[in-house]
């Protein structure tokens, strides 16, 4: 039998719609972009390993319709805001499919769009699903979460002081006279052509990858650990394959010097 939401095996007792709001409207009024999306991505980490960064970059792309602010007060677009964001997502055709998808995205009805319920619109989640018991197996991808944000958040510093010393080179190439000026137009636009290609990306991944597994490694990882000991293992293994191959040519050598005599 079933009583207060709870099943016969102990279950945690099933939230009241109106209590999941009340605990909804605590997170859209206290947790900025960036925590609404961590909340959401470790709410459906399973469902998204793999690909944390559509969410981080659509986190993204959300503030920057936002009115000016610190990272932490930036919550929520305005409907004027969220109109723009929808439209230049191509995610709404007319006025009133705006009015339509502001309606349904707005669920603590306070007119207006915080980034976590523009996730529950977009990826057609409830707020049953957002608050219910999750399996208790997924450390390991909640910790693949914390990576991923913390080499996007690596990506992001990266990428803006790489614009930032672009408009210096920029600025130097145009007003500058000289071998100055035309050592800063060559390097911007050796800076140009490595953006282009993504190099400079790929070598902060790398970076932070490397940085990543020396941490590990330093603090006792267990996975590290037995990595490396798999490593060591396939480096011995080689070696005694060189020594064996080495000795073989010894003894042919031996054996054609001693036919040699005979």
């Amino acid at each position: 039998t079933m009583s207060d939401g709870a099943d016969a095996a102990g279950a945690a007792p099933v939230s009241t719609p109106e209590e999941n709001l009340v605990k909804f409207q605590k997170i859209t009024s206290e947790l900025g972009i960036n925590a609404q999306c961590k909340y959401f991505l470790s709410e459906f980490v399973s469902e998204f390993s793999g690909n944390f960064e559509e969410v981080l970059d659509l986190a993204e792309e959300f503030k920057q319709y936002a009115s000016p602010g610190s990272e932490d007060d930036i919550r929520e677009l305005d409907e004027q805001q969220a109109h723009i964001f929808l439209e230049k997502r191509d995610e709404t055709a007319t006025v009133r499919e705006l009015r339509d998808a502001l309606r349904e995205i707005d669920i603590d009805l306070n007119m207006k769009v915080s980034f976590i319920e523009y996730c529950m619109y977009k990826y057609k989640k409830t707020l049953t699903q957002l608050f219910a018991e999750k399996p208790k197996n997924l450390a390991h991808l909640l910790k693949a979460l914390e990576d991923a944000i913390d080499l996007h958040q690596a990506l992001l510093a990266a990428k803006k002081a790489e614009e930032e010393k672009m408009d210096q080179l920029k600025e130097m190439a145009e007003t500058g006279t000289g071998v100055k000026a035309m050592k800063a137009k060559a390097e911007l636009e050796q800076m140009r052509v490595r953006s282009q290609t993504g190099a400079n990306m790929a070598e902060i991944r790398a970076g932070w990858k490397t940085r990543k597994a020396k941490k590990e490694l330093a603090a006792g990882d267990p996975i590290a650990e037995e990595m490396k000991r798999v490593d060591a293992k396939k480096a011995a293994e080689e070696e005694k394959v060189k020594l064996q191959k080495r000795e073989s040519r010894e003894k042919l050598k031996a054996r054609s010097a001693f036919l040699g005599q005979s």
